[in-house]
């Protein structure tokens, strides 16, 4: 049985679109490691850190970008088997002569090569073996391929089983895809696998059954243990010896303990399954895929229904089951004694029907706290008597001294980290519920913000109507509030739409409630040819008005110098760790991109538009001006008319020309565009924001450069194209050396067709064309290739 990714979705509002944060103990853990703040990386790394397969990089670090090496990973597979103890007894052998006595994974490497998996009836060969020449390669970087290759030998698949196919990963690739093993992966087969994704990987692994069998990995090898579904009635329950944060559900009469980080409080009234290890803790919990549930505000209640914050009326038939307080009763049994304000959980079966409903319980504990001055520890009220913390604000390690007023601190108790963030939104009070003596959430800029109980004294002194500055936790929780006179708003996003002066703005630091990103809405109280310029624009976000959004663009701060790509330096300054790259085109929508994407070793500042920084003066976020030739759509060019205008009034409808490329089945969007082109001219394009009726404009275009007669040989790449922008591999002329785009376009000139990788192109025929768009010092990438 595969484990539900479906806790992805209760913790995703604990991570923010841009400056990686982390989750307050009011909101969702990210772990047993403060570095980690993808969901789907948190869970697996803190399932492997229960089963003591994972210890992170010491000092609470796990470090999910970093890469792995051949004998980290084998570390890794023989703690997954229950086999480290063995280990030792293996060091004083010599199996490989790049793994001496003095190398610290030599018991690990020589008892993996001693492992046979699957039989010896049907070749199974060793769990992990050398590179063929006597060594191990033991500090090499671990591929995707090789990584899936050991974890099936793990499950008993044999070396003879997984030896078919062209290429000797082939075979083990397409078993483990069948089997769920890379469930959701879409690496390079030998592209480098990080840390985050072999956690995922090896978690996958644990809830997938060896070869033959049917129960889990877990289950069979570990002594683990998966329960039947159940509801979880508290998280934080007493067990008879006292031990506190342990996990009562309806189908146990006693909590079960566990040493997991704290789980989202979204769980509880919710059916799960407990996932538990061999000495019977939770390691996991898996949310029920069946049927629906939604989270809403009593207001007032009545024997066959409840009214809830909004004005909807919630029927409930008497005899519906009603967990409240850890005991199952009936509604007809609670409705009177139901307070406004509860918040209750609504359980729904696949067809609709209310089953059940869970109440939460009342007067919970919220950790946050406001830094009303700075010095000393402004925070001594959430950490108590601890003294061992640490301090991340805004998603890096930090300290008290970095802490400044109004920052909004909040306590993991578990981990013993004290989250900070500076997050702040300005504008109007639009509403409050389910009213503003008791607010459950707020409306600001038109979008709902849920209010922690520490709040509700600040947000005493603001009237509807009257404008406010929100003061938020990292996860968008409003934790105070104060005057617009004593703090600003810090919100940035991007305008993603102007329509007249109406704009909408996607924020890039504030997720809402369905874990994506805020929109605001509202008149920019400029004409429309101002309100025009700022569409696609970076703004910071702030409202003094019912119905308007106060937008400044950013883009006027550039570099003071070059960013060195290498180094990571820009004017010789460094970076923050947790810095965001975009890019823009002309008029065309900001993208994020990577590092892994600026090919080119140096940037210049004329090509950089925007420099954010932090409040120490880091630089967090930098928007290129059209730097990696990635916002192309690159093929052949398809030429057609725009629709015109029947009052033929308008200057824009003698512009009927439009352009768009072919690359496979399917031509990109047509764009609008003054420019001749040939048809089949292969080219690059890049759309605009702005738009003529419903058509984008064309905002810039590139016309591709050939080099003809290129052997297959002069590629020098993944044997796999894969499936994203980062370079696959380098191709290598007379004259130059090209890096080639992730997503590089193949076509056969003489049969008229697309090939779906590089790899057939080149198996095609020894005589390639490839296309550029410019020079690999300007960044360019080959970005189409021809045979004949």
């Amino acid at each position: 049985m595969k484990l539900k990714r479906m806790l992805a979705a209760f913790l995703t509002a604990a991570l923010l679109a841009v400056l990686p944060a982390f989750p307050t103990a009011s909101a969702a853990s990210s772990g047993g490691f403060v570095d980690v703040t993808d969901p789907t990386v948190a869970q697996a790394t803190e399932t492997l850190r229960l089963l003591g397969i994972v210890s992170g990089g010491g000092n609470g670090y796990f470090y999910p970008a970093g890469n792995l090496t051949r004998a980290e990973f084998c570390k890794m597979a023989i703690e997954t088997m229950g086999l480290g103890a063995k280990a030792e007894a293996q060091m004083n052998r010599t199996i490989f002569k790049d793994v001496l006595g003095s190398h610290w994974a030599r018991g690990y490497v020589n008892l993996a090569a001693s492992l046979p998996v699957g039989g010896e009836e049907s070749g199974g060969g060793m769990l992990m073996v050398g590179v063929g020449d006597g060594t191990f390669h033991p500090d090499d970087r671990i591929t995707y391929a090789e990584a899936v290759t050991i974890l099936l030998r793990v499950l008993g698949y044999s070396t003879k089983e997984l030896a078919t196919g062209g290429l000797w990963y082939d075979g083990a690739l397409a078993t483990a895809k069948s089997i769920g093993l890379t469930e959701d992966f879409t690496l390079p087969v030998n592209s480098q696998i990080t840390r985050g994704q072999t956690a995922i990987l090896f978690e996958q692994m644990l809830f997938t059954p060896k070869k033959d069998g049917k129960d889990p990995y877990l289950v069979t090898e570990l002594g683990g243990e998966i329960l039947k579904e159940a509801v979880i009635l508290s998280l934080d329950a007493t067990t008879d010896d006292g031990v506190t944060g342990a996990v009562l559900t309806t189908g146990g009469e006693v909590p079960y303990k566990t040493d997991h980080a704290p789980f989202a409080p979204t769980l509880e009234g919710r059916r799960a399954k407990l996932v538990l290890d061999r000495n019977g803790k939770i390691i996991a919990i898996q949310p029920s895929a069946a049927g629906t549930t939604r989270t809403v505000s009593v207001v007032s209640t009545e024997v066959t229904y409840f009214t809830v914050s909004g004005g909807e009326r919630v029927s409930v038939a008497p005899a519906t089951t009603v967990y409240k307080d850890g005991k199952s009763l009936t509604y007809k049994d609670v409705y009177l004694n139901i307070k406004a304000s509860t918040q209750a959980v609504l359980c729904y079966s696949a067809a609709g029907k209310l089953e059940y409903v869970f109440f939460t319980a009342a007067d919970v504990a919220e950790t946050a706290a406001i830094a009303k001055a700075t010095g000393g520890n402004p925070f001594s009220s959430l950490v108590g008597s601890d003294t061992d913390y640490r301090v991340v604000k805004n998603g890096l390690p930090a300290t008290l001294s970095d802490v400044r007023q109004y920052d909004v601190g909040t306590y993991d108790k578990a981990t013993k980290t004290l989250y900070v963030s500076d997050l702040r939104l300005t504008g109007v009070y639009g509403n409050a519920s389910p009213s503003p003596a008791t607010p459950l959430t707020v409306t600001v800029l038109g979008s709902e913000f849920p209010v922690l109980s520490s709040a509700a004294d600040t947000l005493a002194g603001f009237q509807i109507g009257s404008t406010i500055t929100l003061l938020l936790t990292a996860d968008g929780q409003v934790a105070g509030a104060v005057a617009p006179t004593e703090a600003k708003s810090t919100t940035v996003g991007i305008v993603e739409k102007i329509d007249g002066t109406s704009a909408t703005v996607a924020s890039l630091d504030m997720l809402g409630g369905d874990g994506k990103p805020r929109t605001f809405y509202g008149d920019t109280g400029l004409n429309a040819a101002m309100s025009a310029k700022l569409q696609g624009q970076l703004v910071t976000v702030s409202s003094s008005k019912v119905g308007q959004l106060n937008l400044t663009r950013l883009s006027a701060s550039g570099a003071s110098g070059s960013l060195d790509v290498n180094a990571r330096a820009l004017g010789g300054s460094g970076l923050s760790e947790n810095i965001r790259l975009y890019e823009r085109v002309g008029a065309g929508a900001p993208a994020e991109i990577s590092f892994a994407q600026l090919t080119r070793a140096t940037v210049p500042a004329s090509k950089i538009t925007y420099v954010g920084k932090d409040y120490a003066g880091r630089v967090n976020i930098i928007v290129f001006d059209d730097v990696t030739g990635d916002q192309y759509k690159y093929g052949m060019a398809v030429l057609g008319t725009a629709s015109s205008s029947s009052s033929g009034s308008s200057p824009d409808d003698a512009i009927n020309t439009t352009i768009s490329v072919q690359s496979g089945d399917e031509a990109s969007e047509a764009l609008i565009s003054g420019t001749n082109f040939k048809a089949d001219q292969l080219i690059g394009i890049a759309a605009s924001l702005e738009r003529v009726r419903d058509t984008p404009r064309l905002a810039a275009w590139v016309d591709l450069k050939s080099v003809t007669k290129v052997s297959r040989s002069a590629f020098d790449m993944d044997d796999d194209a894969g499936s994203g922008i980062a370079p696959i591999g380098t191709v290598t002329t007379s004259s130059m050396t090209l890096p080639i785009a992730g997503n590089v376009v193949c076509y056969n000139k003489t049969t008229k067709t697309w090939f779906a990788t590089l790899n057939e192109a080149r198996a095609y025929s020894n005589s390639l064309t490839i296309y550029y768009d410019r020079t690999p010092q300007e960044g360019g990438k080959v970005r189409l290739v021809v045979v004949e």
